[in-house]
């Protein structure tokens, strides 16, 4: 198989890919060409439905025809089985496809891995991704009866609904009620074979007995026939039971329905066998799927390989995976009479051949069949001994739902008798499912039990349950987390690598979260360097989705650092990736909507930021990111507040309170933006004198939270008429140097300040600084927000000064234009010594008393008078005022 093809199928665990391959068609086997015609008449866009009871032969018939048949491109093979959830099957499928080598090297499919929150718009890109193959594809979904998931079924119905042209799809199922199919065969997109074209002629029959060795007179043939009814598995096994090949005297004991047929016959195969041999079937049949290294781990027989080839070339119900030609499956009928054998005969067996099968499982590197043997051999300890010291990283991986469906047996066994294992393994199904609610109750439970025993629970058992209240702490103590992460990290150093293999996993867990945590406090600079550290780890370790929640964060750092530019472009690269893999709605993508509606608001983009924080919203249904949860719906604040929309920003300051109420403590960053977005609601709302008057004495310093609070504390003071304490407030302007949106809006705010206080040239120049700062990143939001009179600002602004006359032109636009003004232009802008001399133009001060007051001679202000009058177009005084005042210039 190429690199491209594994890579491809990476995500499946390698119980998973076992189930992808179709079988190998068995010597002797008789092709129907009746059946071969009607699966040739379904065209690419049509479906074919097989339904019949067990021992039909639907599986050998279509696995012949896709072996032997023309059909135009590659066919994919997939055995469903009953434990299903939408997101494995779907799973599965895409590693079929691959497998199948249906999945070109540009296709979308390719990319698709589906995670937590994989739901019909992932169903749709899979959709999407065969409408666009270059040649048909023959997708074929066996056993499509053991599914009962809902959600699967509905699924498929959905897919058969918009099947595309390039698609043929055939299900094999012994019901097909499910399905609803009568507006396909309305359509004439249907073709079924039923069980009537599956029973077998009498040419047929005889050339079956033929095949098989077996020499049959006419009568004897006709016996066959009137007890088999054509039951392709009763003439089978009416061969196999026949002794001596007395096929004639082996008909008469038996008969009646198929069934009853099946289980006499197959008594009648064992007891021909040789004792060697029937004990080998019997411990052999507890796992789905053989190989002659785990027949002999089961049997200990070192001829396990010539065993299972002799089955295979007599055609005892036995066949070989074609794509995977080690590993043998027997046919169901056969392995329902051997579990039930077995477990009549030695009822202490099954529970010893399953521990050998994990045993085996888990030395060849396939942990989550272990955990499944080892449950259902009742063995809870060992389960949880293979679960914390190997397995469960997996649980954050795309193999997680195989790993749930693996710890099923011992998740059963809590609601029936719990001990700290079961419980300790139920709340890992517990995660898997998003009910942290269970999660926790399941492993506090569990430490309970553990720590009122006489020694304490094993290194591995104490990381997991530390790990159950880092994920907790995520949830509902952000406060907390980086201790949590501590512990994780030493306890996980005390363990070598052969004692605890998943040790490095959990330590990479812990540092992620770690460094979130981090940032959650406003050590940016730690979460920055620990963020990016986390991420490229997760990529060597094959762990995309902790990869992208890095990533994600790293988001949020560029957007304390001001840097606009650089997280629209990581998260346009982390939306796209979500996107192609079917990733938009896992848990790990929360932050990046956090990031992506906050970049929107500072840019004005506010349509943008509401399908943004859509998007979050979305995410946090399965998600337990909460501190990415509160950014968001600080966003949605922002939006509120900077349309003016008081009603708005309340409602959405409802939604933030509701998600507060779930954080419990929030840590320095997370509280500063949460009381800011509260602030903000506050002085929209006409309460600036009440935030003044409760606000500390303490926020000053230079630190991100402190700059936020000063720049919302000078916001108050504007809105409350005190411009001047704004000012103070806003100190030096170097102090907010190394948070450049902070920057921008204390520059705004301070010129609006000064603006106030008649103080022209200073707010002239604190403006310049603000579009200095804002326009290399787009910052526009705070320009909208400050008021007014900002336009006027920004008129006088262009006047004095040629620069980014672009972004000027965009934030005119933001705010609804620029002030009415006459068709006229200045000949030259003024200059800041015409700009002080026109603000006392207004007064009754003469010429002397400016030029006194001014420390200059009378003719110089006269000649700056002429150059005024000059550059307004206007010849008088008045007319220089009622001009400057038009247009802001006072």
């Amino acid at each position: 198989m190429g690199s491209a093809v594994s890579a491809s199928v990476g995500h499946l665990s390698p119980g998973s890919r076992l189930r992808i391959s179709r079988p190998d068609v068995p010597p002797g086997y008789v092709r129907l060409q009746r059946v071969d015609d009607a699966l040739a008449s379904c065209r690419p866009g049509d479906v074919t439905v097989l339904t019949a009871g067990p021992g039909y032969g639907k599986t050998l018939a279509v696995a012949a025809w896709t072996r032997f048949g023309r059909l135009g491109g590659p066919v994919a093979w997939l055995a469903a089985e009953e434990a299903s959830g939408l997101r494995s099957f779907w799973a599965d499928m895409l590693g079929a496809l691959a497998v199948a080598d249906a999945i070109p090297p540009n296709s979308a499919l390719r990319e698709i891995v589906p995670g937590a929150g994989f739901d019909y718009p992932e169903v749709e890109l899979i959709i999407a991704g065969f409408a666009d193959s270059p040649s048909p594809i023959t997708m074929v979904v066996d056993d499509l009866h053991l599914v009962s998931d809902r959600a699967v079924l509905d699924s498929i119905r959905h897919l058969i609904e918009h099947q595309p042209a390039q698609l043929r799809l055939i299900l094999i199922t012994r019901t097909a009620a499910d399905l609803r199919l009568e507006k396909l065969r309305l359509d004439g997109r249907l073709t079924e074979i039923t069980a009537d074209q599956l029973v077998l002629t009498r040419d047929e029959t005889n050339e079956l007995c033929t095949r098989a060795g077996a020499t049959v007179t006419d009568g004897e043939l006709d016996g066959l026939l009137e007890r088999t009814q054509g039951w392709p598995a009763g003439v089978r096994l009416a061969l196999l039971s026949a002794r001596d090949g007395d096929v004639h005297r082996g008909l008469h004991r038996f008969g009646g329905r198929n069934e009853h047929v099946a289980a006499y016959l197959l008594e009648e195969v064992l007891e021909n066998l040789a004792p060697t041999d029937r004990k080998f079937l019997l411990s052999t049949s507890i796992v789905d799927l053989v190989t002659p290294g785990l027949a002999r781990a089961l049997t200990g027989r070192s001829d396990s390989r010539q065993v299972l080839d002799d089955l295979v070339v007599n055609n005892a119900l036995t066949v070989r995976l074609s794509d995977r030609p080690d590993w043998y499956a027997f046919h169901p009928l056969l392995r329902e009479l051997l579990v039930d054998r077995l477990s009549a005969e030695s009822p202490d067996a099954p529970s010893d051949l399953h521990c050998r099968a994990a045993a085996w499982f888990a030395d060849t590197g396939d942990p989550i069949s272990a955990l499944r043997h080892y449950g259902c051999a009742g063995e809870w300890t060992k389960v949880v001994e293979l679960l914390t010291t190997v397995a469960l990283p997996l649980v954050l991986s795309t193999q997680a739902p195989a790993l749930a469906t693996a710890l099923a047996p011992t998740d059963a066994q809590t609601a029936r008798r719990p001990t700290a294992d079961t419980m300790l393994a139920s709340a890992i199904v517990a995660f898997h499912n998003s009910d942290y609610d269970g999660m926790f109750r399941n492993a506090g439970d569990a430490e309970r039990v553990l720590g009122a025993g006489s020694s304490p629970p094993p290194l591995a058992t104490r990381i997991v349950l530390v790990l159950t209240k880092m994920v907790r702490a995520r949830q509902r103590d952000l406060a907390g987390l980086v201790e949590w992460c501590d512990e994780i990290i030493a306890l996980a150093a005390e363990a070598s690598r052969t004692e605890i293999p998943a040790a490095v996993a959990y330590t990479l867990i812990a540092r992620n979260n770690r460094a979130i945590g981090l940032f959650h406090r406003g050590e940016i600079s730690s979460a920055a360097i620990e963020l990016d550290s986390s991420r490229q780890s997760a990529e060597s370790l094959g762990l995309p989705l902790m990869a992208m929640a890095a990533g994600t964060y790293l988001a949020l750092v560029d957007l304390t650092e001001g840097a606009l530019p650089d997280v629209r472009r990581r998260t346009a690269a982390i939306a796209e990736l979500a996107e192609r893999r079917g990733w938009a709605r896992q848990p790990q993508a929360m932050a990046l909507y956090a990031a992506a509606a906050l970049m929107h608001v500072e840019c004005h983009e506010l349509e943008a930021a509401e399908r943004a924080i859509a998007a979050g919203r979305k995410a946090v249904e399965l998600g337990s990111d909460t501190g990415a949860w509160l950014i968001v719906e600080i966003a949605a604040v922002g939006v509120a507040v900077v349309r003016g929309d008081v009603f708005a920003a309340r409602a959405a300051r409802s939604r933030l309170e509701a998600a507060r109420q779930v954080s419990g403590p929030l840590p320095a960053l997370l509280d500063t933006w949460y009381r800011v977005a509260c602030t903000e609601v506050r002085i929209l709302g006409g309460d600036a004198d009440d935030v003044i008057a409760e606000s500390g004495e303490d926020d000053v310093g230079d630190t991100y939270s402190l700059a936020l609070m000063r720049v919302s504390l000078a916001k108050a003071y504007l809105a409350a008429g005190r411009p001047a304490d704004a000012i103070d407030v806003l100190g030096r302007a170097s102090t907010f140097a190394p948070y450049r949106l902070q920057a921008v809006e204390a520059a705004i705010l301070s010129a609006v300040a000064a603006a106030r206080l008649h103080r022209e040239s200073v707010a002239l120049e604190r403006l310049h600084d603000a579009v200095r700062l804002a326009a290399p990143i787009g910052h526009i939001r705070p320009f909208v927000t400050a008021g007014p009179s900002v336009s006027g600002l920004l008129v006088r602004h262009q006047q004095v000064s040629e620069e980014h006359r672009a972004f000027v032109q965009q934030v005119f636009e933001a705010c609804g234009g620029p002030p009415a003004a006459e068709d006229w232009a200045p000949v030259d802008p003024l200059t800041d010594r015409e700009l002080v001399v026109l603000r006392y133009l207004p007064t009754m001060y003469k010429a002397s008393e400016i030029a006194a007051d001014l420390f200059v001679s009378v003719n110089t202000i006269k000649t700056h008078q002429q150059s005024i009058y000059r550059k307004l177009g206007v010849s008088t005084r008045r007319d220089a005022v009622d001009r400057a005042r038009e247009h802001n210039l006072i």
